[in-house]
């Protein structure tokens, strides 16, 4: 199958650091991996070394000229002669789909946020209603979405026509993370970080923003170095970044900030750790974070805010350890009960390997993306174009 991946942000690129970045590449690689063919269609291509492998196994990589506009994308669409485009939903903008329409193409979004909630929470946007209708307008001339999270859906829902079709789907986590990592990298990230033995570490992969529940992670770790030593080890970087420095300051527990980590060092960087710590804010509830399936799929016992994408990957007490959102008491104690157990999270973190390779491999999300596709949206192969 011939697949356009869409992606019409300029703040997202394909060679970028951010999770959203991380997504396009796994999806892209997944979907090469099972034999389609695939162009990414992007307004902002990024470091050409981060996807250079993907090129290798045969990628096309397009650039959006700026401004982008439904002829523009009209154009690509008229170069590649995809049979499906999968686009990721962007603020103000129909015109993927639109394009996609006209083409007589079928089209799908990819849909990981409430966009409009999202931006007027945190960055004080303010042209929801005009985000709406872009978003109605989105969803009127495609075939069908697909969502990270049951919250997410209902969202959809309320902006798509009636009937829309909808498949809810976490995030995955690329087969790279089951290798084990090389040990050489591993002695040299701890060295660099200056990581002492004998002390019980916490990991935290992901950005320093306000969906983040770190407060509530840097007090619970607080509670477990009352009684064993502990570090947290912070891999990331954002806006929060002096918030959580004062407050770490006056902390029994160390905190370790390691700044923004390329992809390829994650697994490395997780092997450092006891526990993966997943936290979410009461006002974040729709996420489906990719770092906690990566640690997963390394090993690693995960502790992690019970919110339905997360619930759709972890079993309490089976796989990893669920805390509701904002319950500061349950995330120390949880903490304390892990480290005071290696073999709980010894057994929590093979569980979790196993999940992971059960069904939760970008290979297996992409599988059943298409499967979807085909089913759900009428995407058939070898369809032309007008």
């Amino acid at each position: 199958m011939r697949i356009v991946l869409l992606n019409t942000d300029l703040n997202i690129a394909l060679g970028g650091m951010r999770a959203e970045s991380v997504h396009l590449r796994s999806v892209a690689a997944a979907l090469l991996r099972a034999g389609h063919q695939v162009s990414a269609v992007v307004a902002t291509t990024g470091a050409a070394e981060s996807y250079a492998a993907l090129v290798g196994l045969g990628l096309d990589v397009r650039a959006i000229r700026q401004p982008c506009t439904l002829r523009e994308l009209d154009w690509h669409l008229s170069q590649v002669k995809p049979d499906l485009v999968i686009e990721r939903l962007t603020l103000l903008s129909a015109d993927g789909a639109l394009a996609a329409a006209e083409a007589g193409v079928p089209h799908l979004y990819e849909v990981n946020a409430p966009l409009d909630e999202e931006a007027a929470r945190h960055r004080n946007f303010d042209r929801i209603p005009e985000a709406r209708v872009a978003f109605a307008a989105g969803f009127a001339a495609s075939r069908g979405a697909i969502a990270v999270s049951e919250e997410v859906a209902d969202w959809v829902r309320e902006l798509a026509p009636q009937g829309f079709p909808i498949h809810v789907q976490s995030n995955g986590a690329d087969p790279s993370f089951l290798d084990a990592p090389d040990a050489v990298q591993v002695r040299r990230i701890q060295e660099r970080l200056r990581l002492g033995s004998g002390e019980f570490r916490i990991g935290f992969v992901g950005s320093f923003r306000p969906w983040h529940d770190l407060d509530t992670l840097l007090h619970a770790a607080n509670e477990v170095a009352v009684t064993a030593p502990t570090r947290l080890l912070m891999i990331g970087d954002g806006p929060q970044r002096n918030h959580l420095m004062r407050t770490a300051w006056s902390s029994r527990a160390a905190t370790t900030l390691t700044g923004l980590v390329p992809h390829h060092e994650i697994a490395a960087h997780l092997a450092l750790c006891d526990v993966v710590a997943v936290p979410y804010a009461v006002n974040a509830t729709y996420s489906s974070p990719i770092k906690m399936v990566e640690a997963m799929a390394a090993s690693r016992p995960v502790i992690a805010t019970s919110i339905s994408a997360v619930r759709m990957v972890v079993r309490d007490g089976f796989n990893g350890l669920l805390v509701e959102p904002g319950d500061r008491a349950g995330w120390g104690a949880a903490l304390k009960r892990l480290a005071s157990e290696p073999s709980l999270r010894g057994r929590l973190g093979s569980e979790a390997r196993r999940t992971v390779e059960r069904g939760h491999l970008w290979d297996e999300v992409c599988a059943r993306i298409v499967a979807f596709a085909r089913s759900s949206c009428g995407v058939r192969e070898g369809q032309a174009l007008r």
